[in-house]
């Protein structure tokens, strides 16, 4: 769906505020003081290099005199929609319990000093929102190893010259990750549980999860939708999603690009809800149903280096949450490493793009390897 324009300039000056304070705060030396006193013997610490950007989050690598090593991390403002910050982080830290309890799936372990392993923005006493504080991995990003740096529009799109060796070697660790986290078990959709907070700051979930689809809605379009209610069924929550689909269309402007598009866009949606009772078998309509965690894919993954490709950490897990086993099953939108959302995937005509031919050769290599 296009965005609203005007909110993007919002989000933009949200985005460059943020920045601005959080070096405010590391001049001023808060920052670093303040880390200090999570750590169990008050050690002072010291931010070495310069913040990990990610899509969502800013982190610091922070350093003990000890030489222990932390992440502490914070929501970007500008790309997380206000009032949504505490239960983004909440969601995810639960989900690095979850799956650092039941899996072996190298995720970070949270830090958990005073019981507390991470905070809302209200036990933020520097103003910059919830945080994290986690083990750091030390490795490197196979994002960074992926990407095409050379590339007149830069993207995530993975390379053309990697080996299939080398995809192989990859498809076959996350293979195995999904696979464990496939045996995960739960009895309805949802949000998953808040970890637990002092009674001053208790911190409540609503029955419908903050998806990543639901949050680039309310994101790009200033548009919520209803998250009181439960599913019952995985066809009420596919019902659901297209709902979200409908009243963006209907409710946000420039939502449609001139009366064309807006015909287009109705009908799509419209064949879509009417498509959804057929599309889903009624022997897997009850569940059981998974742990979707919608924004995990490679550029999440941490290898040991640019020679081994060893995942040595899964990081950034936020947009977890309860769905239904089809999402869980369908086939993976990361195969290349982007998003299909920019142009290099759009049809020229009637034409496939391109780039199709090789996703369907990675797809056809990862359903091999699983």
């Amino acid at each position: 769906m296009d965005t609203n324009a005007l909110v993007d300039l919002v989000h933009e000056v949200q985005g460059q505020i943020c920045v601005d304070k959080v070096n405010e705060t590391h001049r001023l030396g808060r920052l670093c003081l303040w880390v200090s006193t999570f750590h169990p013997d008050k050690l002072p610490c010291e931010l070495e290099g310069s913040f990990h950007h990610g899509a969502f989050n800013a982190g610091m690598k922070m350093v003990f005199s000890d030489r222990t090593v932390w992440m502490v991390r914070f929501p970007r403002e500008g790309e997380i929609c206000d009032g949504y910050t505490d239960e983004k982080v909440a969601m995810e830290v639960t989900a690095l319990r979850l799956i650092r309890e039941r899996t072996a799936i190298p995720v970070p372990r949270v830090r958990v000093p005073r019981v507390r392993a991470w905070g809302p923005a209200a036990t933020n006493p520097l103003g910059l929102g919830p945080f994290i504080i986690m083990d750091f991995i030390d490795g490197v990003s196979l994002s960074d190893l992926l990407q095409d740096h050379s590339a007149e529009r830069p993207s995530r799109l993975m390379r053309e010259d990697i080996s299939d060796h080398d995809v192989e070697i990859i498809y076959r660790q996350m293979a195995g990750f999904l696979l464990q986290l496939f045996r995960l078990d739960f009895e309805q959709i949802g949000s998953l549980p808040p970890p637990p907070l002092t009674e001053a700051h208790r911190f409540t979930s609503l029955p419908r999860p903050l998806t990543f689809k639901a949050h680039s809605i309310l994101q790009n379009g200033w548009f919520p939708g209803d998250r009181t209610k439960g599913f019952a069924t995985t066809t009420e929550y596919f019902q659901y999603v297209v709902g979200q689909d409908w009243k963006q269309l209907v409710h946000q402007p420039n939502s449609v690009c001139g009366e064309y598009d807006a015909q287009n866009k109705y009908m799509a949606f419209k064949a879509l809800r009417s498509f959804v009772p057929d599309l889903i078998h009624p022997k897997y309509n009850h569940g059981n149903f998974k742990l979707i965690c919608d924004d995990l894919g490679l550029a999440n993954l941490i290898v040991r280096s640019k020679d081994d490709l060893t995942v040595v950490g899964v990081v950034d897990l936020e947009w977890s949450y309860i769905g239904p086993a089809q999402l869980f099953g369908s086939a993976p939108w990361w195969l290349l490493q982007d998003r299909p959302v920019n142009s290099a995937w759009d049809y020229n005509g009637e034409e496939p793009p391109e780039i199709a031919a090789r996703y369907f050769k990675y797809l056809d290599q990862f359903t091999r390897i699983l």
